[in-house]
């Protein structure tokens, strides 16, 4: 590994910044929209990572529509946006960025305060989503995944008992839905929801409530980063 890296970590999370940083260098015209990106060996060496990571990071933009690979030519800049954040924009007057970001505060501080009411029953509940959510992943339907995904943040939501998150989030019900269908379009990555889930899930039934509130956090994030969508951390533990 050359002794500048720019990523470091283990494989899965190098291919992640990869993936973040050359899409903050998209953002910021360095790469700009036809360009061609550096050849594959010049980038694993600038950022430290091997080509396979490389090569993984470059198929997920190439999945979100931001790059186009092309054999034996190279890698070239199609888009600054993902096609579900372009999309959502003309559907929506509020963008996918900001909408996450909306869902990282409240969802985080609701996971939060429900560690507060849980029952019993609460926890059954939540882990039944939560095995539905895993076994619809497993089984390829995505829109079933979905709706057990949205059910499993609408009941934490509820468990804040915070009437001022909870019905300013029922305002947004149609943007949640489809925001969390969204990252299912990169399905080779569905199963990272099943292991934030799993945590959020973990640190819920143990009742504390920081850990459920920094692992609420790491999955809208990850949701986010897998629907092409990228924003700071506001957390520097996550």
């Amino acid at each position: 590994m050359n002794p500048h890296a720019v990523l470091n970590g283990k494989t899965s999370q190098v291919t992640e910044q990869a993936v973040e940083l050359i899409h903050q260098r998209i953002q910021q015209g360095i790469y700009p929209i036809g360009a061609a990106l550096p050849a594959q060996r010049e980038l694993a060496t600038q950022f430290g990572i091997s080509r396979a990571s490389l090569r993984e990071a470059l198929t997920r933009l190439a999945a979100l529509g931001l790059l186009e690979i092309k054999a034996g030519k190279g890698v070239y800049v199609i888009a600054q946006h993902s096609q579900m954040a372009e999309q959502w924009d003309l559907e929506y007057p509020v963008s996918l960025k900001d909408f996450y970001q909306l869902r990282y505060i409240l969802e985080s501080f609701c996971a939060l305060l429900a560690c507060e009411y849980l029952s019993e029953q609460d926890k059954a509940t939540l882990q039944q989503y939560e095995q539905r959510l895993e076994a619809s992943i497993h089984e390829k339907n995505w829109q079933a995944a979905s709706e057990y995904d949205y059910a499993f943040h609408q009941y934490i939501i509820e468990l804040s008992h915070n009437q001022t998150i909870i019905q300013t989030l029922k305002l947004h019900i149609d943007h949640i839905k489809k925001s969390q269908i969204l990252p299912f379009t990169q399905a080779n990555l569905a199963f990272k929801t099943i292991q934030e889930h799993k945590l959020i899930l973990q640190a819920l039934c143990q009742q504390d409530g920081l850990a459920a509130e920094k692992a609420m956090r790491a999955h809208i994030i990850g949701a986010a980063q897998r629907a092409g969508v990228y924003f700071s951390r506001y957390d520097n533990t996550i």
